[in-house]
């Protein structure tokens, strides 16, 4: 078996007509790659175990070489043959590699800060005429893989525009050489280290070839871009020939797509994300994706979507919800449920996991936000992430300067605006920075 039937070329455009294999689409050019989203994770699907090819863990390389990524090769690849890679797989699949700074580079420029959510949203406006016309094309496929694995068509679809701009721009970088050189680097090695071994693993099987093994710069593969080691533990058949191409069969990536998001806890006919309406003196500090209560106990602090819906009406009275406020208290506030969060486990990112969530409700027909963003608040780079994580630190706070923004950097904002009579909305901003820099430090 292999994992690729078709050519790179005939998936020029992934719009064809229902039920049948991607064809191209000369009328609908294909747009730009998506853009590392704001808060810069990297990325690439959660990991799903294999053999611990490295217990010491992570150990980042501060300065990459040709020299010295030759030396860890050398070092890796007994460790490799003791996990079940034959010399000979190894020695053609790392034929002419070299470490590609490039994907080290994409990696890097995505570590840190916090972008603007509504720009990055602006890509859905994008996606959204293109994929109303590939949801159409592919009706049949998503509809098949929504029945077997009870995971709407539409979020399916929402995955697969936001990932590959429904099969438009698969990669172009060889996945044994990205990986390698990733796991080199080391911030993830242990990560990249098993993912590579799944590569090699693939390639060993004769589920691809090494021509094959084309994709994205962190790894990832075909139209839904599956990581290595999901595409052997999730991947599935969908078309019924005995492969999973995830590549050249929109049926197998459509039911992988679906069975990931089922494996990860999918609750079907439940919604992911809504509007909110907050009531009159909402208290800003019991939002945030870090915040759960029940659908009841949202209803009864008056919590409702902006058509006037009570949570109770779309989900169980004990159904886990949180509030977010992807843009701070000023922002637009957003419902989001137990569904929502498998966006996350696909890339945990809460932007992306927005947009995947926005888009497959613009899919199924809904209309765009009703309320506006602060379009004079910026965003924030890793220096100044950096910098305000500094500050908060030394006022006793638990947190990492690492220049991310993750559930502790919110938790510790929110925290320490409460201290100050802020609105404690948890959302870091150059004024909430620029009061931490002229504060005295008790």
């Amino acid at each position: 078996m292999r994992l690729i039937a078709l050519t790179f070329a005939l998936l020029a455009a992934a719009c064809a007509s229902p039920g049948s294999e991607p064809g191209p689409v000369a009328s609908m050019p294909a747009p730009a790659p998506p853009p590392p989203p704001p808060g810069g994770e990297l990325a690439v699907t959660a990991n799903t175990g294999g053999p611990q090819l490295n217990p010491a863990g992570n150990q980042q390389v501060a300065n990459p070489t040709e020299g010295g990524f030759r030396a860890y090769l050398g070092e890796l690849r007994p460790r490799m043959l003791a996990a079940g890679i034959a010399p000979a797989t190894w020695d053609s699949a790392m034929s002419g590699v070299s470490l590609n700074m490039k994907s080290i580079g994409l990696s890097s420029g995505a570590s840190g800060g916090m972008g603007r959510i509504w720009t990055y949203l602006e890509r859905v406006d994008v996606l959204l005429p293109r994929g109303r016309t590939a949801l159409a094309a592919n009706r049949a496929a998503l509809d098949k893989a929504a029945r077997e694995t009870g995971v709407d068509a539409v979020a399916i679809a929402s995955i697969w525009g936001n990932e590959t701009s429904y099969g438009n721009v698969l990669g172009n970088f060889y996945v044994v050489e990205a990986l390698a050189s990733l796991a080199y680097e080391g911030r993830r090695r242990a990560f990249f280290e098993e993912e590579l071994l799944a590569a090699l693993t693939l390639l060993q099987e004769g589920l691809v070839t090494r021509e094959e093994l084309t994709g994205s710069y962190a790894g990832a593969l075909g139209q839904v871009q599956f990581m290595p080691s999901n595409i052997l533990k999730l991947g599935r058949d969908g078309d019924g020939d005995g492969e999973r191409d995830l590549r050249g069969s929109l049926h197998d990536a459509f039911l992988s797509c679906g069975n990931y998001l089922r494996h990860h806890g999918w609750r079907p006919g439940e919604p992911w994300l809504a509007e909110a309406r907050l009531p009159a003196g909402f208290r800003w500090e019991l939002a945030g994706p870090d915040i759960r209560m029940t659908a009841a106990e949202w209803d009864d602090l008056g919590v409702r979507a902006f058509d006037g819906r009570r949570l109770t009406a779309m989900v169980g009275a004990e159904a886990p919800v949180s509030v977010i406020l992807p843009a701070g208290h000023r922002g637009v506030p957003l419902i989001a449920f137990e569904n929502y969060r498998r966006f996350l486990d696909y890339n945990p990112s809460q932007a992306y996991a927005i947009a995947v969530a926005h888009l497959a409700n613009r899919l199924a027909g809904a209309a765009g936000f009703a309320q506006g963003w602060p379009a004079d608040q910026g965003g924030m780079s890793a220096a100044e992430m950096t910098e305000l994580q500094s500050h908060l630190l030394a006022r006793g706070y638990d947190l990492t300067a690492d220049g991310r923004f993750g559930d502790k950097t919110r938790r510790a904002v929110r925290a320490y605006q409460l201290s100050a009579g802020l609105p404690a909305d948890g959302y870091p901003t150059g004024a909430l920075l620029n009061r931490l820099r002229n504060e005295r430090v008790s």
